[in-house]
């Protein structure tokens, strides 16, 4: 289960066998069940996730969707993380899934310990700010079928693998506006 963050932390940092061990090392393998609260409103997130298999929605309440993480993805409330104020959002299992979870205040002492730590922060960072001005930019610039469609070419395992009211929230849509979109496409 280790596997796929070991390979994914060697991609973006060198880190001696030991370190990267040390680093395995403070993730705890949790399984989330399908519909459980890994993060509630108003509470400081203090566990950055690491999805091995399944899918998590960060979502301001049930019907705004911020991002869908599916595997081989971080997630976290970052801005509550960094911050230690309570987070504005959720964060939910959309199916079962396994992931790797570690603490923030584990997370940051190995920032402390390991300098090559930094640059999975910084890829974690990237990765969320690219993700967020994506989103943004298509919720401003596409209409709900430039975005169902993109949706379709880009990432059709979505489709797939969501409902409908997941989906629907995902593209700042109603069910109804995409039951039409699916039956014209």
């Amino acid at each position: 289960m280790k596997a796929d963050l070991a390979d994914l932390i060697s991609k973006n940092t060198f880190l001696s066998e030991e370190q990267l061990a040390e680093a395995l090392s403070y993730f705890k393998q949790v399984t989330a069940k399908k519909n459980e609260l890994l993060l509630e409103e108003g509470m400081v997130a203090d566990k950055l996730f690491f999805i091995s298999k399944g899918c998590l929605r960060l979502s301001y309440g049930n019907d705004s969707t911020r991002f869908m993480a599916f595997e081989n993805t971080f997630l976290t409330s970052i801005v509550s993380f960094i911050s230690r104020k309570p987070a504005p959002e959720y964060i939910q299992a959309v199916e079962i899934s396994e992931l790797l979870v570690i603490t923030h205040h584990d997370f940051f002492r190995l920032r402390e310990r390991i300098p090559g730590w930094d640059k999975i922060y910084i890829y974690i960072l990237e990765y969320g700010l690219t993700v967020i001005n994506s989103k943004l930019s298509s919720l401003l610039t596409q209409n709900a079928a430039e975005r169902y469609r993109n949706l379709l070419i880009n990432n059709p395992e979505l489709i797939q693998r969501l409902s409908n009211a997941n989906l629907a929230a995902y593209l700042n849509i109603s069910p109804e506006t995409l039951s039409r979109l699916k039956s014209h496409m």
